[in-house]
């Protein structure tokens, strides 16, 4: 277990509220974990970009407008806190950007 600081919380804990906030959302952050996992395997990958760049999709053009930036952070290797500081020198955020994320539904996935 981390030491704590003097606000009884852990320095990973810290970092955590640092990158998403106060009061996370758990929704942003739950696509963003997600798509992260799936993305390691390639047949998910592939599965999610046809998924996400279909005209079904509501979402299909605002992905596209920052497909760059999402795939970065959701195949990015280093921790949240180093990649939002990456994303900061950028004028982003991830909190931010995880909200880019597409969301996945409906039957065409």
């Amino acid at each position: 277990m981390g030491e704590k600081s003097q606000h009884g919380l852990t320095a990973a804990a810290t970092a955590d509220s640092e990158v998403w906030g106060s009061y996370p959302n758990y929704q942003d952050r739950a696509r963003y974990d997600y798509a992260r996992l799936l993305w390691k395997n390639p047949l998910a990958r592939k599965r999610l970009l046809a998924h996400w760049t279909s005209p079904e999709h509501p979402h299909a053009k605002r992905f596209e407008k920052n497909r760059k930036l999402i795939e970065e952070i959701i195949s990015a290797k280093g921790s949240d806190l180093e990649i939002d500081l990456s994303l900061r020198s950028r004028q982003w955020s991830l909190r931010a950007l995880a909200r880019e994320i597409p969301p996945v539904f409906g039957d065409f996935y």
